[in-house]
Parts: structure tokens; sequence; C-alpha cells
């Protein structure tokens, strides 16, 4: 999957996955059966993730899992975010020398990507746990059973090294003890509501004319929505499902059962032709920022990942190709080997023309018959080559 299209589009869709797709993904199951002799010869290794580990990614069957293993950067991402400019701008500075892996998760699981490593499991172990279903249904059932993955403030090997997460679905995220946080925009709150919906009629919906219809969300959530509500909510009564997904909730909404206020960019992500949306007037922004683990003390990251770290932080935070900070860039380097190839050019057509006139010199010499002259310069020449052998 591109940059651009993984990281703007995602999938609309959360596709089901069986246990087999959760226990074991082959790079090779969807290869032409065409492929050169080459390919067959390099065939990826078969990679196998804990199934805990592989559900946490909202789209598993788009995932490069060979490149997830082999990347040296992994930045995860919750739905709807778009962050293809930074990292086709990743790609075209540090492409050639770093790996960089997109790593899509599910809704409010950006940190947990964070703090889970990304461990294999064995081949061994999966073919034993194969051979176990065959065996009756009280042994299979503890045999296919697997133990919960330990969630670890820093893992070796994580999930994602850096997340971007949006704030109000992860509160933890502003913890400043255990996170590092950098803001990378601001988002416009809008209502999803149906086409037919009175309120299309308006190009901005003011909060108070939410006052008496029904949010899917918690009323805490939107503080202002909350006050004008108040009494509508006590006089109604009506009770808020819980523990949905945004797209189960814009469900609901095409199903008339209420109305829902989210970002813009999950608005458009959950695009659905018998629902609109209209921005709301009087509501906070939702911020979106890009947030990465602390170091525990005494224990500093290593310095070619800190290194990494921070020259993607400077691409989000817009420093250029040609800035003397960070890593050097595909550009830097092309410009100083193109800079250093001129320097050593200029030196040889120097030496060059030194050399033919000196040559010249002695033929002239020579020519003119002027034996004394010629020997002089014969002896300065000989002279010259021992000087630069010594």
């Amino acid at each position: 999957m591109s940059s651009s299209a993984s990281s703007t589009a995602g999938t609309l869709e959360e596709q089901p996955v069986n246990d087999s797709a959760l226990t074991a993904i082959d790079p090779e199951q969807n290869a032409p059966e065409n492929a050169t002799d080459q390919v067959e010869s390099e065939a990826p290794t078969r990679v196998y993730l804990h199934p805990e580990q592989l559900a946490m990614i909202q789209t598993p069957e788009a995932l490069p899992i060979p490149v997830l293993q082999r990347s040296v950067l992994r930045i995860s991402y919750v739905p709807a975010i778009m962050p293809g400019k930074w990292f086709n701008r990743w790609h075209e500075r540090f492409g050639d020398r770093v790996q960089l892996a997109e790593v899509p998760v599910r809704e409010a699981r950006g940190l947990d990507s964070l703090h889970q490593d990304l461990c294999l499991i064995d081949p061994a172990l999966n073919s034993a746990e194969e051979t176990a279903s065959e065996a009756p249904a009280e042994d299979s059932v503890e045999a296919t059973e697997h133990a919960p993955i330990a969630r670890k403030a820093v893992p070796e090997n994580p999930f994602a090294h850096m997340s971007i997460v949006r704030p109000d679905r992860e509160p933890a995220s502003a913890d400043g003890e255990k996170y590092h946080s950098i803001r990378l925009y601001e988002e416009l709150p809008v209502v999803i509501l149906p086409v037919d919906h009175v309120l299309t009629v308006l190009d901005e919906v003011p909060v108070e004319e939410l006052a008496e219809e029904f949010l899917l969300q918690p009323a805490s959530n939107i503080p202002a929505y909350e006050e004008v509500s108040r009494a509508w909510r006590e006089s109604a009564g009506r009770i808020v499902p819980e523990g949905l997904t945004d797209k189960e909730t814009i469900e609901l909404v095409a199903a008339g059962v209420g109305l829902y206020i989210v970002p813009m960019s999950i608005a458009r992500f959950y695009h659905r032709k018998d629902l609109t949306y209209r921005p709301v007037a009087g509501l906070d922004t939702y911020p979106v920022h890009l947030v990465w683990p602390r170091a525990p003390k005494g224990e500093p990251r290593s310095e070619e990942l800190e290194a990494l770290l921070q020259d993607f932080i400077g691409i989000v935070r817009g420093r250029t190709a040609t800035s003397e900070r960070g890593s050097e860039t595909r550009q830097a380097r092309a410009e100083r080997i193109a800079a250093e190839k001129a320097k050593e050019k200029a030196k040889a057509r120097a030496a060059n023309a030194r050399r033919e006139a000196r040559d010249k010199k002695r033929a002239n010499a020579k020519k003119n018959g002027n034996a004394r002259q010629h020997a002089r310069q014969s002896a300065k020449a000989a002279s010259a080559r021992r000087g630069k052998k010594r």
C-alpha cells in the first residue's frame, strides 16, 4: 500500500478476520502464479504475529507484515488521520536509507501500539497448536488459548515507535511525565445528520440548535451541548449507547436514532450517501497530536533510534530537506556528492593543464636544439617527481 493511499483513505469497513488469518499471515498467498524465478528464490519468510497484536491493526489484510518486520521506524495512526504528507516527505528524504512502516490502528489504540511488543510466534509452536486442534474438544480449547500480552512501558521492539492520536479519545496521551507530545493540527467539529434533517438548511449549526437533539455520545464530552440541553435531556430520559465505534454510531445516525458530533475528518472517512454533516459553531476544535513515550530514567534510547525520532519530528515541524539539523537527507547528500565530484574534476583539470604546459616547454626546448635547457628541464621534472614520491 502506498503512503498516500494508506494514510489518507484507509479502509472504510473493518473486515472480519478468521482464526487462521490471526494466527499466521503468508505474504506469498497473493503472489501471481507466473512469478519469476528470482522472486521465488528470494521469497519473504512467513511471519507469525500474536492474534491480539494483529487484532489491534485496523486493516490486517492490507498491512505489509514483512515490511513491518524489517522496518527500523514505525509510525501508527488512528482512523481518519491524514499523515500522508509527512510519510511522503520521509520517503523522499530518507527512504533510500531508512525504511518507515505506516501502521494503521483501530480507534483509540494509538497508545496501545506504543506499549505493545512486536514479538513473533515460533512457527513450531503454531504447528503444535494446529496438531492440538485435532485432539478432543476439552484439550483443544485449552491448547488454542493465548496468554495475554504484557503491556510494557517502552518495549525493545514496539509495535510503533510514535503514534498520531486524538487526545480527546486517548486522554492519557496528555500525561507529560509519560509521553512527549507535539500538536500537529486542529480539526473542525461537525454534526453528522440525515440528509433530510431540518438542520441541513443551515450552513453552520449553532450549538443552541442542538439543545433538543439526541446526541449518540455522552453529553459530558461536549460541555457546551451539556449546558444548553440539560433540561431537555432530564425530561427525555434517553440512554446513550456505550461501547460503539464511530462506524457503528454513524449507522445509528443513518437509522434515525440521533445525531453525532465528530471531527470533520471522521465524517468524511465514514461518508454515506444518506448522511451529511454541518460545522457546529460554539464548540472547541479537536486537536491531533504526535505522541511517543519518554525513555525510562537510566535507560536512554539508542543514538540511532533517537536520531530517527528527531528526523521525523523535524519533518512534522516543517524542517526543510536542506536544514543542517538532523540526519543528512537524500537531497543534501546528493548535493554534497555533486559538489565533491565537481571539486575533484576541477583539481584534475588544473593538474592536466600544468602537465601539458610543462611537456610543451620541454618539447620546444628539445626542438630548438637547446640541449642545456632541455637537460635542465628534465632534471627539474625528475626532481619534482621524486619530491612527490617522498
